[in-house]
C-alpha cells in the first residue's frame, strides 16, 4: 500500500500497536451528488474501527459505561487520498498505539477494494470520570488491559 503516515512515535521498548481490520460496504446515504463518499462520513468510519477494536480487545463502549469511565475525543486528524464510491467494500484498519499517559492514541487507514489508500488519520482520547474530570490513575480494568498488552497476551 503506497502512502503510510506515522502519527505516533514508538519507542523500542513499547509494545507493538494492537490492530483490528474490518470490511464494510459504502451505503448510498454516505455519498454526495458526485457519487463519492462525503468527507464528513470518514469520522464515522473511524468510529466503526474503534467499535471493532473495542469488541476485539475488551474496550467496548459498554465496558466504559459499566465502569463509569468516558473517553472523549480531544483531537482528530484526517488526510484524504482518493475517493470512495457507493457500494464499494472498504477496509478500515484501526491501530492503538502504546502511550505511557492515560490516553488512547488510535490511527486509521481506510482502503478501497483495490487496496489503495482512501484516507488516513488519527484520534486522541483522554479518560475521564462521568463528571468529565480527567483521570491520571488508570482504573483497574484499564490497568489489566495495559498489562495484557505489555506482556504480549493479545498476540496469541
Amino acid at each position: 500500500m503506497g502512502y503510510q503516515k506515522v502519527y505516533f512515535k514508538r519507542n523500542p521498548q513499547d509494545p507493538a500497536p494492537l490492530v483490528v481490520g474490518i470490511d464494510r460496504r459504502v451505503r448510498f446515504e454516505e455519498v454526495d451528488a458526485l457519487g463519492m463518499v462525503w468527507h464528513g462520513r470518514y469520522p464515522s468510519y473511524f468510529e466503526d474501527g474503534r467499535i471493532a477494536f473495542g469488541d476485539r480487545y475488551g474496550l467496548a463502549y459498554l465496558s466504559f459505561m459499566r465502569h463509569k469511565v468516558m473517553a472523549p475525543i480531544v483531537q482528530m486528524h484526517l488526510d484524504y487520498k482518493s475517493p470512495l464510491r457507493f457500494d464499494q467494500i472498504i477496509r478500515i484498519e484501526t491501530s492503538l498505539h502504546w502511550n505511557e499517559s492515560l490516553r488512547l492514541d488510535f490511527s486509521y487507514t481506510v482502503t478501497n477494494p483495490e487496496g489503495q489508500i482512501a484516507a488516513v488519520g488519527y484520534t486522541v482520547q483522554v479518560l475521564t470520570d462521568i463528571n468529565g474530570t480527567v483521570l491520571f490513575v488508570p482504573p483497574e480494568w484499564i490497568q489489566d488491559f495495559r498489562e495484557k498488552w505489555r506482556t504480549g497476551q493479545f498476540l496469541a
